[in-house]
């Protein structure tokens, strides 16, 4: 199953994997929005420019986002990005991992004792 691309196929300058990539590299950096997205693209362009070997080294703008995430599915791409990163998951389902801060200290006794 893939994303569909609904931008017009005139003047196309980015394949839609790579702004799907940013707006989601983005937003698990915690930034929400077509603008803040803009400035997390340009705060990491040179680093996105070359870990993403993008051509031409031009970085998707805050205008191409905004034209993707308007007629994003989003519950179509978190299933195809769950789908996707099944395959590298190395947790059995059995096991939890908790990611909050909050929920790792009730785990633990003295959590804030210095060792």
């Amino acid at each position: 199953m893939e994303i569909p691309d609904h931008r017009s196929p005139h003047g196309l300058r980015h394949p839609l994997w790579l702004v799907l990539l940013i707006i989601i590299m983005g937003m698990m950096s915690g930034y929400w929005g077509y603008r803040q997205l803009g400035r997390f693209v340009e705060r990491h362009r040179t680093q996105l420019i070359s870990r993403l070997k993008i051509p031409c080294a031009r970085v998707p703008s805050y205008s191409a986002i905004r034209r993707v995430m308007i007629n994003l599915d989003y519950e179509e791409l978190q299933f195809v990005f769950n789908k996707w990163s099944k395959q590298y998951s190395m947790i059995p389902s059995s096991e939890w991992i908790s990611l909050d801060g909050k929920s790792l200290k009730n785990t633990v006794t003295n959590y804030d004792r210095v060792a």
